[in-house]
Order: structure tokens, then sequence, then C-alpha cells
């Protein structure tokens, strides 16, 4: 987890991609260049002195909006306000003209650029295009030649795209820079129920068996002292490989052998006096179909020996058509049959999630004639895959 927050981190320190920021200060810097230039035009041309104030406000104006409307993208959807701008930036785009003549440089390229940021499909290429051609015979109106006029378009349709570029560039990269965010913060998530996932299913079983074995040394202790004894080096056992579960899972969940899990298992379910009938005839498995199998088998017996008054237990493991079933069943339902299995915490959906990984299945159920049975079934090719 921290390994994943600190490569965020060191890939984009505060969290902010500088990208957006440096193409909207690009647009804004531009937008700025043809301000002045509309200013220096008019007094190049030496308009009057009230035509020059409103016609330096009108540019101002437009200055504005088109900052409005090269703003962060709001999750792609346009703001409410939309319609009223881009009707202001288009009347204050040509208006001018009117008066001004050729004397008015406007920014149509800008205006251009936010159709194509705001209208949707055809119709945006479409009606940048027609201010475009709009130029070019709006010059040709003013007294330009055709060359002059097919300049002038050309440079409306160059800054048009420059514009929606750029933009739509930053609405991008701001976009990526939540992903990341997001993909980050499901990283977290996910290590954080693995983690919860394998402490339980790997401590349950074995936390069991030690106060199974506690219970039993205490029964023991006066009337047996030397199998009181012997108990106690089991239960050392299962305490030191739980020391050692407990570390694994900090890296990663530990390889785990189906065989020495039912022996082990086996062992723990005689010294409770139950009596354990076990089938395996599966033959060696995949490391994870083994592990998964043998998640499964501990998730079990641990139901069995904290829920239930058992005293007989059935284990099979067998391999039919390709397809690896491990069944555990037991006498110890204190249940009416009629309740169905029961979900302890979130054990049995850990197995299913494990198991739905391998494309297996898992059933737990409580039967009829009072026995509780879980089945978990791996077919080989699903693993493989």
């Amino acid at each position: 987890m921290v390994g994943v927050r600190g490569q965020v981190e060191h890939d984009f320190p505060g969290g902010d991609i500088p990208v957006p920021r440096l193409g909207r200060a690009i647009v804004a810097l531009t937008m700025l260049g043809y301000l002045l230039l509309g200013i220096v035009s008019m007094l190049a041309r030496q308009v009057p002195t009230s035509e020059m104030a409103w016609g330096a406000g009108i540019l101002v104006a437009l200055f504005l909006l088109q900052n409005l409307h090269s703003l962060p993208n709001r999750g792609g959807d346009r703001p409410r306000y939309w319609i009223w701008t881009l009707s202001m930036q288009g009347l204050l785009t040509y208006i001018p003209f009117l008066i001004l003549k050729d004397s008015w440089v406007g920014m149509p390229g800008y205006f251009a650029g936010s159709l194509l940021l705001f209208l949707r499909g055809k119709v945006s290429w479409l009606s940048a295009s027609a201010v475009a051609i709009s130029m070019f015979f709006i010059e040709q109106h003013l007294g330009s030649d055709g060359f002059s006029a097919f300049y002038y378009a050309c440079g409306v349709g160059t800054i048009g795209l420059s514009v929606f570029g750029l933009t739509r560039l930053g609405d991008l990269l701001v976009e990526v820079q939540a992903a990341r965010a997001e993909l980050a913060r499901l990283a977290v998530a996910r290590e954080r129920d693995r983690v919860a996932r394998d402490l339980h299913d790997l401590l349950g079983y074995s936390l069991s068996a030690i106060t199974l074995k506690g219970e039993l040394v205490y029964r023991l202790v006066n009337s047996h002292p030397e199998r009181a004894c012997e108990e106690i080096s089991t239960m050392l056992a299962i305490s030191r490989q739980a020391l050692s579960d407990v570390r694994m899972v900090a890296s990663s969940y530990r390889d785990m052998s189906l065989a020495a899990e039912i022996a082990a298992t086996r062992a723990v379910l005689v010294s409770a006096d139950i009596a354990t009938v076990v089938t395996v005839d599966c033959g060696p498995l995949e490391d994870r179909v083994n592990t998964v199998l043998s998640t499964v088998l501990r998730e079990g017996v641990s139901n069995l020996l904290r829920h239930s008054k058992a005293q007989n237990c059935v284990i099979e493991a067998i391999l039919d058509k390709g397809v690896v079933r491990l069944r555990v069943e037991n006498d110890g339902l204190n249940t009416s049959p009629s309740v169905t299995a029961r979900r302890d915490g979130r054990g049995l959906d850990n197995l299913c999630t494990r198991l739905g990984e391998l494309g297996g299945t898992l059933n737990a159920a409580a039967a009829e004639d009072g026995w509780f049975r879980l089945t978990a079934l791996v077919p080989l090719s699903g693993a493989a895959a």
C-alpha cells in the first residue's frame, strides 16, 4: 500500500499535473497577444478615441469569455450558461466589423475554438468551418484581395484548432490524473482486502486448533501428563506456523500444499476425538489450486472446531473429468435442518472470491441428516488460464 502511494507521489508531487495549467496558460497568453494586436491595429489606423475605448473593452470581454470557455473540464459536461456565453462571444466577434471595418481584428479564431469545444459531432466542425469561411468573405468585403482573405480565413481555422486542441489536451490530462488517483485508491483497497482475507483464512484455522489443543491439555494435564506434553508440542508447532503465516501475509499469499494440510488437519481432528475419514485421489496440483483448496479445507475445519459438536468428519479430494472436488463434511450441525449454511463473518465470501479467480465454485449446505457439507469445485483448465 505504501509502495502504491509512494509511486504516485513520486510521479506527480503534490498530486497535481502541471501540463493542463501550462496549456491554459498558453491559450491565455495567445489571447492576450491578440488583444494587444487588436489595440495596436486600431491605434495604427487612428481610430477615434470613443470607438477605440469601446473596441478595447470588447477585446477585453472576448479575452475573459475565452478564458472562461477554456476552464478545466467539469466531468465532460458543458456549463449551464454555455449557450449565453457562446452567443455573446459570437456577437462581440462580428458586430464591431460593422463600425470599425478593417481596423477591427477581433478574435474569430477563438470563437471557432469555442464552437469546437461546446458543440457536438459534425455540427461543431461545420460551425467552426463556417466561421473561417465567413472571415474570407468579410475580408474581401472590406477590400482585401483574394490571397489576403484566404490568409485570414486559414489563420482563423488554425487558431480555432489550436484553442480546441490545447483545451481538450488539458481536459484529458486532468481526467488521466483523476483516473490514476482512482487506480491508486483501488490498489490500496485491494491490498487491504487481501491482507484481511489472508489473515482470516490463514489464522482462523490455526487459532481454532490452538484453542482446541489448549482445552485438551487443560483436561489432560493431571490425568495424562505425557499426553498433555505431546499436545503442547503440537500446539507450539501450530503457533509457530501461525507466526510464519502472519509474516508471509505482509508480502504475498504463501503457497500451500493440499496434501500437507490434509495430513495436519487429520492429526488435529483425531486429537480432538473426531473420527476422520480421508480420501485423496487428485494427483499433483498446480500451486494456485493447491493453495486455494488448502484455504477451503482450513476454513471448513476451522468452522467445524468453532461452531459444531462433530463426532465424525469426512475429507475427500478427488479429480473427476478435469475438475478437482474437495468435500469437507461433519455431523456436528447445531442448527435446524431447514437453515442453510451459516455464513460466519467473511469466511465463505473469501472462499468464493478465491475460487472465482480460478473459475471454481463453492457450495455450503446443511443436509436433512444433520450433516454440514462444504464442497469446492475447481476446473484445472480454468486454473491454468
